[in-house]
């Protein structure tokens, strides 16, 4: 049996392969058209949707983006990815340009939170990615209180929740990681203390102005740099 990872979940072939039947008998004749143009697995003379595969592999309402983001895992568990050939997209379809919008900015934020879990000492010095019983900190799921992009352990041996936002964030993302600072402050922490760290491209006023009666809770901006190789 093959395996591989998914944000923190292991999947296996096997895993894909029941999916796959899942599909086919409760979602296949129901399933849109439109949000099935450019990539599909291709397995026993079938084609299925990769980020629908991946759905129901994983029970994550929320994949992220599509194309290679989610492909990889499947042609690394030996599964073939082919390109469909209605995979041109209408201008005048505003569902499929909404859904390209959303991959690009799910794509940044799969780049920053592999960015920052290769390195997190790059946040702050001592800082390192929560590990206990075979559980990480990489997209932590709570259950209850949703699931934790990133949760770390600074230099104090205090925890640290850290929430990525690709776009500008607005206030929302206030309350969003206090419940996940709640939910570490009663699940995991103990005695220890818990703060949290927010990281976007941009912040309202109204997200700076919540953060501040927020003691513990810190905004942070980043910025892209690049890097050039030659092939």
């Amino acid at each position: 049996m093959k395996q591989t990872f998914f944000r923190g979940r292991t999947i296996t072939d096997d895993d894909v392969i029941q999916a796959m039947k899942c599909f086919d008998k409760e979602h296949r004749e129901s399933f849109p058209e439109k949000r099935w143009k450019r990539y599909a697995i291709e397995y026993e003379n079938k084609n299925y949707p990769p980020k629908e595969i991946m759905r129901l592999v994983t029970g994550m309402q929320d994949v992220g983006s599509g194309g290679n983001y989610v492909n990889s895992p499947f042609q690394n568990l030996g599964f073939t990815i082919v390109p469909l050939e209605n995979n041109q997209m209408s201008a005048n379809d505003s569902d499929l340009l909404d859904e390209a919008e959303s991959e690009v900015v799910f794509s940044l934020e799969y780049d920053l939170e592999n960015s920052l879990v290769s390195n997190l000492e790059q946040l702050e010095e001592g800082l390192r990615l929560y590990q206990q019983d075979g559980i990480t900190g990489q997209q932590l799921d709570t259950k209850v209180a949703g699931r934790i992009d990133l949760l770390a352990i600074d230099a104090q041996g205090d925890f640290v929740v850290v929430e990525l936002k690709a776009e500008e964030a607005d206030r929302q993302v206030c309350g969003q990681i206090q419940a996940y600072m709640g939910w570490v402050k009663e699940n995991l922490a103990g005695d220890k203390k818990v703060r949290g760290i927010v990281i976007a491209n941009a912040f309202t006023t109204r997200a700076i102005y919540a953060a501040k009666v927020v003691p513990n809770l810190s905004l942070k901006k980043y910025q892209i740099s690049f890097k050039f190789a030659d092939i």
